[in-house]
């Protein structure tokens, strides 16, 4: 009985102690895994860049597209026309989702320093969703859009080739199993 006693004044003690911790100010929750964990997915969510989370093959390759005529400098209208035609034909969507393909495409290039480092994680999330003819369509895109104006410059051609790098990877990979 004297046992039984003991735990239940043990256990009232640890829910009047939670409770005065609880009136203190202190998050209660903050000792639960479950939110914890969830809390850290969130976190890990919005501390990803816009540009790393396109799951979607069309926004990968557009973004792709966009920043190679971005790295030659600032984009003439000449070019950006040239670009919302190339998305109509190859990607087969209207003038409104082409020039919504650019802007958005253009908003996410705008903190990017470098994108040849960037191809790898832009690619990511989407790169088994690349069937072999898109990604030829893509590297002919990448080849358009860089001879535009002047033709292809080293920081276009490093784009280019990171972009065959990472394919190259994904089916040498394929190959293996």
């Amino acid at each position: 009985m004297h046992i039984l006693i003991g735990i239940i004044t043990a256990i009232a003690g640890l829910i009047w102690a939670l409770h005065s911790l609880q009136n203190a100010g202190v998050d209660l929750n903050a000792f639960n895994p479950f939110t914890w964990i969830r809390r850290r997915r969130w976190e890990k969510q919005l501390g990803t860049k816009p540009m790393h989370a396109l799951t979607e093959s069309i926004d990968a390759a557009a973004l792709l597209v966009v920043s190679i005529a971005m790295e030659h400098g600032e984009v003439t209208r000449d070019t950006k026309l040239e670009i919302l035609a190339l998305f109509e034909k190859a990607f087969g969507v209207g003038r409104g989702k082409a020039i919504e393909m650019y802007s958005s495409s253009s908003y996410m290039l705008q903190d990017v320093l470098n994108m040849t480092d960037e191809v790898r994680h832009v690619l990511k999330p989407s790169k088994e969703t690349f069937q072999q003819s898109h990604i030829e369509k893509l590297l002919e895109m990448l080849n358009v859009v860089s001879r535009l104006e002047d033709g292809p410059t080293q920081g276009q051609n490093e784009i280019i080739q990171a972009v065959k790098n990472q394919f190259e990877v994904s089916q040498q990979q394929a190959k293996k199993w």
